[in-house]
């Protein structure tokens, strides 16, 4: 008996572990399959004209930015570039004082330039009020790391100038002080044209530093003097600098005293309706057309503000101009903050706009029935599309559509038409063969679905999502809907106010199971068709690990000891930390022998699961030297059984061959139930049938700690392994770790 006992408890030594407790904390995040509000970070692919999947639930900057570029409307590098940081400052809040891409260049032109002058790091922001506000945004940063570069260059022979220049344009970025005084001595030697060019980067510099240490009648004298100069090289950009600094004065003095004052305080809208003066005045003049980008971006701040209602109907129109640089991001980012309000006499580009946004708040969700609004705007989308042939009411028509509606195959007949490499390609496909499908045409919504090439939604985990609900839906066999059984993560949900979108690029993203897919396919599958699932795809990010420890811990429930032996000696392949014990079951005589030393095992590994999980598990982690015995606080520890009263959710394709074998081991599965109460059952089972197996305490030591924070804690069975424990075995060490049960 003691030899038999040694062997016992070394061959487990990855089970006696101490329990260790962990916490998730704030900051938790939950995985997200599908972004209905936005497309996808990263972004530029949606910049670039790749639309993927477009959503009615988009909010309604990327609505209308889908619109035009269906549209055909282009849009230049420069305009994505602006939009690109407008989408991420939306979505992305870094850290006060973090060192944006524009910083980071102006640093390092700096250094360049001026590699003798010691570091100075800009002030980028200042306090107001108990909160950070932003000093210096990325544009002065760009301007500034721009003129370095020109005047070493120009002033080349000449590096006190550039010297005194960087000097000066720390004090500019820096703390509030006054500017040195200019050295006259710097001016001996130096062409008249680099005084001038010289005295006007002071006055600049000079201006510039007054606006940031919020001097602003100081400022405002001072850009209005530069841009009376029509010797200074900052004339336009003084110019739109005036309205800036009245724009600035106006929105940072209401940020203080008069923060809480109602929005029609007089001093506030007084410089907003001045600075809106000024900005007409700089879009009149084609001699400041170098500015016109920024200034119409500026008045969108402005009027929004003064008119807002007023003002999205005119951004209807603003938003479909081409060509307009920095200003697109600007109205587009204001026309989304702004509620839908009627418009009356809108021109008819901007009327089609208005009109399609609205169809599209009318699409419903795919399990809802047909309004009649919905149908409504149906039919105005059809008579729009025939009468214009432009493809966003097109594609508004196929989101409207329901099966019964008439016209309908005329729509999917023109959508097919439509390459996926269009703008609009990909959202036709996908709603043509949602259409298909509910019409009873199975056949054409697959191959609607495989036109679409993987590089076309590549950039697009939720377009992808979309289309694999789809075929997965439309699945004729167990085997093809297994094929479709992952899903991509496509962002994360997080209390973090720091946080940003998740922009991992696409191939490198985890593939989980969705909880549509758990739901269809876990009854389906018996533990032997669970390990092949194993096998469909190589990609380190699919949870391989998950699936064969939920197809070995299956086939122990259910007795199903080839499958066991053969998934045993895979797993022992992969988790070093478990392959004595998985190796040495595998050794053992007889199938109950097996049976039993497999649940053994299942009752020390807390991350171990029958169940499919979707989205995130435990056994993701990849790593081999996973500690399975830990049992976690906020996280699964061994499983939950199956609900007794649930149906089997319905499923598109025929059962299979082996669907009978599936059925019993659901069921068994089932009778098992949660982990807790199984596991207990299990030990007090064995202890009794062999009460002088040295293995009889360690499973009821292992069944009472499981109930710590396993499913199916304060159960009768629990307790009763707890007493049998005490009763029975009282002066092992197993009874004497467990002085509670849970």
């Amino acid at each position: 008996m003691k030899k038999l006992l040694v062997a016992v408890t070394s061959g487990l030594a990855l089970l006696l572990h101490p329990t260790e407790a962990r916490a998730c904390g704030p900051g938790y995040s939950e995985a997200v399959l599908l972004n209905e509000a936005r497309p996808d970070f990263p972004i530029n692919a949606f910049a670039a004209g790749r639309l993927g999947v477009v959503l009615p639930s988009y909010r309604t900057m990327y609505r209308v930015y889908a619109y035009r570029t269906m549209m055909g409307i282009p849009t230049t590098p420069e305009e994505q570039r602006h939009l690109l940081t407008r989408w991420e400052n939306t979505h992305r809040a870094p850290y006060p004082g973090t060192a944006t891409p524009a910083l980071q260049q102006w640093l390092a032109t700096r250094k360049r330039v001026a590699p003798q002058l010691p570091e100075a790091e800009p002030q980028v922001t200042s306090e107001v009020d108990f909160a950070q506000r932003t000093r210096i945004h990325g544009d002065a940063f760009l301007r500034a790391s721009k003129t370095a570069e020109a005047l070493a260059r120009e002033w080349r022979q000449h590096p006190a100038l550039v010297e005194e220049w960087v000097n000066n344009q720390d004090a500019v970025f820096g703390p509030c002080a006054i500017l040195p005084e200019a050295d006259p001595r710097l001016d001996e030697g130096v062409s008249p044209q680099q005084q001038a060019r010289r005295r006007a980067e002071r006055a600049y510099q000079d201006a510039a530093s007054r606006f940031y240490c919020d001097d602003y009648p100081g400022a405002l004298a001072a850009f209005q003097d530069i841009a009376a100069s029509k010797a200074s090289p900052y004339r336009v950009l003084a110019a739109y600098l005036v309205a800036r600094t009245h724009v600035r004065q106006a929105l940072m003095e209401r940020e203080g005293s008069t923060r809480y004052e109602p929005k029609t305080d007089a001093a506030f809208l007084a410089r907003l309706a001045e600075a809106d003066r000024v900005l007409d005045g700089v879009l009149a003049s084609p001699e400041l057309k170098d500015v016109h980008a920024p200034a119409r971006g500026l008045r969108s701040i402005v009027r929004y503000r003064l008119r807002p209602e007023a003002w999205r109907c005119e951004l209807l129109s603003r938003v479909l101009e081409p060509g307009t640089g920095s200003a697109l991001a600007a109205e587009l980012g204001d026309l989304d903050m702004l509620p839908a309000k009627p418009c009356e006499g809108l021109p008819a580009p901007a009327e089609a706009l208005n009109a399609w946004l609205e169809a599209l708040d009318h699409v419903p969700p795919a399990d809802r029935a047909p309004t009649d609004a919905q149908r409504a705007q149906y039919e105005q989308a059809v008579a729009r599309w025939k009468k214009t042939a432009h493809v966003p009411w097109l594609v508004a028509a196929l989101m409207l559509a329901s099966p019964e509606f008439p016209g309908l195959p005329a729509l999917l007949a023109a959508s097919a038409k439509v390459p996926p490499e269009a703008p609009a390609g990909v959202t036709l496909a996908y709603y043509a063969a949602r259409l298909l499908h509910s019409r009873g045409d199975p056949d054409a919504a697959r191959a609607r679905l495989a036109a679409v090439p993987a590089e076309a939604v590549r950039h697009s985990p939720t377009s992808q999502n979309l289309l694999r609900d789809e075929r997965f839906s439309l699945a004729r066999t167990l085997d093809e809907a297994i094929q479709e059984s992952f899903s991509v993560i496509a962002d994360y949900t997080s209390d973090d106010s720091y946080g940003g979108p998740y922009d991992v690029p696409g191939d490198a993203r985890p593939r989980v199971f969705s909880p549509q897919t758990v739901a269809v396919l876990e009854p389906r599958l018996t533990a032997k068709r669970l390990a092949r699932l194993a096998e469909i795809d190589g990609k380190p990010a699919t949870p391989l690990r998950q699936v064969l420890w939920a197809a070995f811990a299956r086939a122990a429930i259910v007795g199903d000891d080839a499958t066991l032996q053969s998934v045993a000696k895979r797993l022992a392949e992969t988790n070093p930390t478990a392959k004595a014990e998985l190796l040495a079951l595998i050794e053992k005589p007889t199938a109950e022998e097996r049976q039993f030393e497999a649940q053994l095992l299942l009752m020390g590994l807390p991350a171990v699961s029958a169940r499919l999980a979707p989205l995130h598990d435990r056994l993701e982690d990849t790593s081999p030297e996973l500690n399975l015995t830990v049992d976690m606080s906020y996280t699964r520890n061994g499983w939950c059984g199956p609900s007794k009263k649930a149906t089997l959710p319905p499923a598109s394709f025929e059962p299979a061959p082996d669907a009978e074998d599936a059925a019993r081991e659901w069921k068994a599965l089932t009778e098992a139930g949660d982990s807790v109460p199984y596991f207990a059952r299990i030990a007090l089972a064995w202890a009794k049938a062999h009460p002088d197996d040295p293995r009889s305490p360690v499973a009821l030591f292992r069944a009472v700690r499981a109930s710590k924070r396993g499913c199916g804690q304060r159960t009768p069975e629990a307790r009763e392994a707890f007493r049998y424990l005490h009763k029975h075995y009282g002066k092992t060490s197993w009874a004497k770790r467990t002085p509670y049960v849970y």
